[in-house]
Formats: structure tokens, sequence, C-alpha cells
């Protein structure tokens, strides 16, 4: 999380959407400072901010979900700077990465296949804890339109901008388009059963090449069911 109480901004970071490239940048050069975690919530920020910084303009990123799950699955098939099998990462050792992580790294380097991959971990509808406020920040940033969100989130702020983002903490091996991953008609059907309700909620669209997929009142039920719980989940627990 980053605050700037020159420019009164906070920048919430949610994971997988540039955040490590635009923390560094808002410090190096938007007079930003960083506080709390990396990953902390706004509900958190709430609770030991004063009244003046509850004010300030708030911001975070979002990412399409197919690209974000392809992307994790290379993270784990290249070992993303040998992090899975560094111990000091992992969390029973004081760091970050947890032991169901680790599984699905174990998984993926056994099988070495996307679809594998996705069938086995990927059956609920898909969110993350951008369920818990970020509809009700003053601007979002879309991973696909990095350069172009983050230039209008400085000229949100009448900040002018001293030059491009530079990208940090790429994904090694990703050489195809994400939606190049959904080889076949099962996963592609399976990928907007999974993610077709944040997709819509945030305004992503299908793939031009892919059939539609015919949404069902059941779906719509999860996906609202689903934020439920991982709101009270990102929470309390």
């Amino acid at each position: 999380m980053v605050i700037s109480h020159k420019f009164k901004y906070l920048y919430i970071e949610l994971p997988h959407t540039a955040s490590t490239a635009i923390s560094a940048e808002l410090c190096e050069n938007y007079d930003g400072q960083k506080i709390l975690r990396k990953h902390a919530k706004y509900h958190e920020f709430l609770k030991q901010a004063n009244p003046d910084e509850k004010k300030y303009f708030v911001f975070s990123g979002i990412r399409n979900p197919l690209d974000d799950i392809s992307s994790m699955y290379l993270k784990f098939k290249s070992n993303h700077k040998n992090r899975f099998t560094t111990p000091s990462e992992w969390k029973r050792n004081g760091g970050s990465i947890p032991d169901r992580t680790l599984k699905r790294y174990e998984f993926v380097q056994k099988e070495q296949d996307f679809e594998k991959y996705f069938f086995k971990y990927f059956n609920t509808p898909y969110n993350n804890w951008s369920c818990l406020a970020h509809k009700d920040f003053d601007h979002v940033i879309k991973f696909e339109n990095l350069q172009g969100d983050f230039e209008k989130t400085l000229d949100l702020l009448k900040i002018e901008q001293v030059r491009p983002l530079p990208m940090v903490n790429k994904t090694k091996l990703k050489k195809k388009k994400y939606y190049d991953f959904y080889e076949t008609q099962k996963l592609q059907n399976h990928a907007l059963k999974v993610c077709g309700g944040f997709m819509k909620e945030w305004d992503y669209e299908r793939p031009q090449n892919w059939a539609v997929y015919d949404e069902r009142l059941m779906d719509k039920i999860r996906y609202k069911l689903s934020k439920v719980v991982r709101n009270f989940y990102y929470r309390y627990v």
C-alpha cells in the first residue's frame, strides 16, 4: 500500500496487476510512501487512518481473470524468481507463499499441462479481494491498459507525469496470448463458466473466436454467493 500526503492519494496493491511497478514508480517519482504491508486491504487502512486521510483519492488495479490464471500457471512452470523452491519464501518459514500454493507449483511441475491445472483448481466462480471495495474506489487501472490508465490516474490527481511506467517483475515464458492457453471448446466453456461473472462485472469481453457461453441463472447466483463468502473470508479470516 502506498500513500502520498502531498498529493493526497492512496494506492491499494492488488496482486498480479503490475502493483510492484506502480508502487515503485509512485514512491520514486510521485511522493509515495509505503505503509502497512504490500497487499494490505482498504478496510485495514481505514482502521488507522485519520479523518483527512479517509478522504484521499483511492485507486487500485484489476486484471482479466483469463490472463491472470494463465500468467500464474507460467510462474509455476518457470519457478518465477525461484520463489517456490526457496524455503525462506514459504509461509511456514516466515515468507508469503502458503502450502496450498506450493502444492499448485508441484502439480504444474509434474503435469506441465495447463488444461489439467485449470480443471483441477478452478471449479468455483473466480474472484479476488477486489470484491471488498474496488467498486467504491475513485479509479481502477486495468492491467490491459496499464500505461494509459496510469496516465489517467495522474491526470485525475492533477499530477504531471514524469515518464512512462517502467515494467518490472514480468512473467517468464509468456510468448503467446493468454487466450491461446484455452485451446479446446470444453476448456473455453469451463473458463467462461468460472470467470464469466467477474468478466461481466469488470467489462471484459470473451475472446472473439470463442463460442458464446449460455450463462445460466445458477451461474449468476453462484457468483453472487461467492462474493459474499469471499468478502467475509478476506475481512475476517
